[in-house]
């Protein structure tokens, strides 16, 4: 059952108009009273759903602020802008259309008053030959006829004058065609009755015998002699309408025409599909052949008068100028400088422009000042957000209605109370983002991919960081095919700071390398210290004080088969020969401390299955769960129990022990060791087959 009165109340309407339609009643004007209260009473409830509906559409549409002001633009914005321009249309369509229809008929009028008056000149000039008792001979009178009709038909080349006079000698009329006319025949001229004695001057459609089986359309003029009663005559000058006429109509207008017959549903707007090419009798493209114009021209109806009766011609027989639809063409024609109604109708579009202008910059001040009621509330978040970029976390925005905007600021109340937070986490995030991607780069550049080929030493090495960014370094750098540089070290400090000082060690070292073997007239051998020493005064150059590396750097030469080496204050490398260990600490002090530091080398002679083992402080500094380091001593009898490893395989047991020792889940210091282990003979023929 419905709660509310008017839920009740339709209710009981539904009720009562299904006991009318089971209700038989006997009176008809009693059930026809019952239906007309029945139909008054469901207007309310339907009125009332209906506001209902119409409310609850509109507050689901409304309640977003974009879609109240896309309903907003498009009310002052859009519809008026539509309706202007529609409006502006259609008003220049008819007027273009109207325009061409008055400078048609204007032309078509011009040339019909010049054929007029041409053919009054004829006449005054035969009438002269008639003044005097003498009657004229017929010989005389077309000499005169062709002698005036040369100006006619240097104007209009396709004119024809026919005159017909009653001959005295022999009592018959005589028709005469001018001889620069088309073949007609003089034969069965005759005129129309309803031309009697009078002038005419207009359009006509011949449907005379000549033309019986085509009419064709003519500019006319027809008069006859006014001073002899005794020697009567007419004259006809018919223009027609060709291709030749046409294009007249194009250098005056220039419109391109097309002149069509029997043209059904002929309105302001012709499709193409209505014209049939058969139909089509001249064109100003193509004098020849008739062509079906492309498009949709303008089709202006004519109203010629039937030559046979007199009679102008209605809509559907008459003949139609079909005028090609080009504004550019009309305007171009329109506007030009010497044209005075031209640049007054310029000056009638320039006052629309600038009303239209007007109407738009009302449009925008009325869209103005409607989205202000709109953007008030919205002004109030964007006051808040302004609170919140000074760092005022205690602003808050006071709630005023209850739709999508009160929510909006009652969350943005909410968010406040966990910016500061947020921002202090993003700022960290940031930076540790940061920091990853500096040492992500670090990483990819500083590490051989590989450890290159020798024929006579097997090399492995490997770097595993504590966390993301590395302080340790180790490189191979082949120098020729017959030496090989082995360089390890580890930066002071953690962090990025280590990780770019370790890439300039790298790209130092790489430089310094390469200019000492070129310009140096010295061997490879005696390069070793110096080298170390120029790098110690580079790093100490662009480094701080308390930043420093300890480095070790060595050079294998393959032929002599011998190891120079020189330590800068690094870990000892452990070389094992003959069962016996020495460590390699011939050198000096750290790199980057001392500008003037001198620095030491020595040359060790290698021998087969010798095996040196260089590493950074995270391999014996690495502690057990009791505070235990692994230490060297333990490394030293790892390597000594497993020398028959080849260098990788004992890079990886080392690393397994370590790893195995640290009871701790993340390692506290990189891990980095260079593994050289010198082969036999035997080693070296199977390293050469594989």
């Amino acid at each position: 059952m419905p709660k509310s009165r008017m839920g009740i109340f339709t209710f009981v309407l539904l009720a009562f108009w299904l006991v009318i339609i089971r209700l038989r009643v006997a009176s008809p004007a009693l059930l026809f009273f019952l239906y007309l209260v029945a139909t008054i009473l469901s207007i309310i409830p339907a009125i009332y759903y209906v506001l209902k509906l119409s409310r609850g559409i509109r507050n689901r549409l409304l309640w977003k602020i974009r879609r109240r002001l896309i309903l907003a633009h498009i009310f002052i914005g859009a519809i008026p802008v539509f309706l202007v321009i529609s409006i502006f249309w259609f008003s220049a369509l008819l007027f273009y259309y109207q325009l061409s229809v008055y400078l048609i008929s204007n032309q078509i009028g011009i040339h019909a008053t010049q054929i007029h008056s041409f053919n009054l000149s004829l006449r005054e000039g035969l009438q002269e030959m008639m003044v005097g008792n003498v009657s004229p001979r017929p010989e005389a009178l077309k000499e005169e006829l062709d002698a005036d009709a040369k100006y006619l038909l240097g104007a209009y080349p396709s004119a024809s004058i026919i005159l017909s006079f009653q001959d005295p000698t022999k009592n018959r009329i005589v028709t005469y065609i001018n001889q620069s006319s088309d073949a007609r025949s003089p034969n069965g001229y005759t005129i129309p009755r309803w031309l009697a004695d009078r002038e005419f001057s207009g359009l006509v459609i011949d449907d005379t015998q000549s033309y019986a089986q085509k009419p064709r359309l003519f500019i006319k003029s027809f008069v006859t002699s006014d001073i002899r009663p005794d020697f009567q005559f007419s004259l006809e000058v018919s223009v027609p309408f060709d291709h030749y006429f046409l294009g007249r109509l194009k250098a005056a207008l220039g419109q391109d025409f097309w002149l069509a017959a029997h043209v059904e549903r002929a309105g302001l707007m012709l499709q193409n599909s209505d014209l049939v090419p058969e139909n089509i009798i001249d064109t100003t493209y193509e004098p020849e052949r008739a062509q079906k114009p492309a498009g949709s021209p303008w089709s202006i109806a004519l109203f010629p008068t039937l030559w046979s009766t007199g009679m102008e011609t209605s809509s559907a027989t008459s003949n139609v100028l079909l005028v090609e639809l080009s504004t550019s063409k009309l305007m171009q024609n329109l506007f030009r400088s010497e044209n005075t109604v031209g640049t007054r109708i310029l000056g009638v579009l320039e006052t629309i422009v600038v009303f239209f202008l007007i109407v738009e910059i009302a449009s925008m001040i009325i869209g103005i000042l409607l989205t202000k009621s709109i953007t008030n509330a919205v002004h109030s978040l964007d006051r808040g957000t302004e609170f919140i970029k000074r760092g005022d976390f205690s602003h808050r925005i006071v709630v005023r209605s209850d739709d999508q905007l009160g929510a909006l600021a009652a969350s943005f109340n909410q968010m406040t109370e966990y910016v500061q937070d947020l921002v202090k986490e993003r700022v960290q995030k940031e930076r540790l983002e940061r920091e990853l991607e500096i040492a992500k780069e670090v990483q990819e550049r500083l590490f051989p991919d590989s450890a290159p080929k020798m024929d006579g030493l097997d090399l492995a090495g490997i770097c595993l960081p504590a966390r993301t960014v590395s302080g340790d370094y180790y490189d191979f750098l082949p120098l020729g095919m017959d030496e090989l540089g082995l360089a390890l070290g580890d930066i002071c400090g953690k962090g990025i700071s280590a990780a770019l000082l370790m890439t300039n060690l790298q790209a130092t070292l790489r430089s310094n390398v390469l200019n000492l073997r070129k310009h140096d007239g010295t061997t490879g051998d005696n390069n070793v210290a110096a080298l170390v020493e120029k790098l110690n005064h580079q790093i100490y150059s662009y480094t701080a004080a308390n930043k420093f590396a300890s480095f070790f750097y060595a050079l294998y030469n393959e032929p002599q088969q011998t190891l120079t080496y020189c330590n800068a204050g690094h870990n000892p490398p452990l070389y094992f020969e003959n069962g016996s260990v020495r460590r390699l600490a011939v050198g000096g002090t750290v790199v980057g401390i001392f500008d003037d530091s001198k620095y030491d080398q020595e040359t060790i002679c290698l021998k087969s299955g010798d095996l040196l083992v260089a590493y950074t402080d995270g391999i014996v500094e690495c502690v057990n769960e009791y505070g235990e380091e692994f230490g060297e001593n333990r490394l030293i009898q790892l390597v000594r129990e497993n020398r028959h490893l080849s260098a990788e395989g004992m890079r990886d047991l080392i690393v397994q022990q370590v790893s195995s020792w640290s009871f701790a889940d993340e390692r506290e210091d990189d891990m980095t060791m260079i593994i050289a282990k010198i082969m036999g003979s035997d080693e070296r023929q199977r390293n050469r087959e594989g």
